[in-house]
């Protein structure tokens, strides 16, 4: 489990994005239990699609690699797979109670996170966030620290987040924006 640095911090990109987003004031006690409470996450059902999508990071080389020596044999692996992930995330919507109320644009990193909401805060609150990224369908359950207050927008630095976690949401905002660049391309 993972406590980001301020040095680390700065190397994360932003992107604006829909995510959905259950957020909870949480007590100074349960902050304090965030790092033994993540690394417990092995069995855990808000967690187990990003579980599935670290091993498909795992995975993909060794598939690719199938696919090229064995074209059939790597689709039905595919397909498997595919089948998989979609048994993870039916999983993590019917344990999370995702709502599509709770769907909204953020500005993301992997570091933290900044939105509006009508809920009061108080700087340096601990807070305790189910992430889910789109489309993927990816659940990260992270803990920050509220640091920025202005008008109805919260900023959350991210304290204490899992280091595959991390992975993904670096992997999701790169993606996310490569997309856009594609997008913008096309439209030219």
């Amino acid at each position: 489990m993972a406590k980001i640095n301020d040095s680390e911090r700065r190397e994360f990109f932003r992107i604006d994005d829909d995510v959905y987003l259950d957020f909870f004031s949480i007590s100074e006690d349960e902050y304090n239990g965030a790092s033994a409470t993540l690394e417990n996450l092995h069995d855990d059902a808000f967690s187990l699609s990003a579980d599935f999508a670290t091993l498909n990071n795992k995975i993909n080389p060794v598939l690719n690699n199938i696919k090229q020596l064995y074209p059939d044999v790597g689709e039905y692996l595919e397909m498997l797979n595919s089948k998989i992930d979609s048994v993870g995330q039916q999983i993590l919507y019917q344990n999370s109670g995702c709502d599509e109320k709770k769907i909204i644009t953020a500005n993301l990193s992997a570091s933290g996170i900044q939105f509006t909401t009508e809920q009061t805060f108080k700087l340096q609150q601990a807070i305790k966030l189910e992430l889910v990224l789109l489309p993927e369908k990816i659940g990260v359950l992270i803990f920050g620290r509220i640091v920025d207050i202005k008008d109805k927008n919260i900023s959350i630095e991210f304290e204490f987040i899992r280091p595959e976690d991390q992975e993904l949401m670096i992997k999701h905002n790169l993606n996310k924006q490569m997309s856009e660049i594609r997008d913008k391309n096309d439209n030219n």
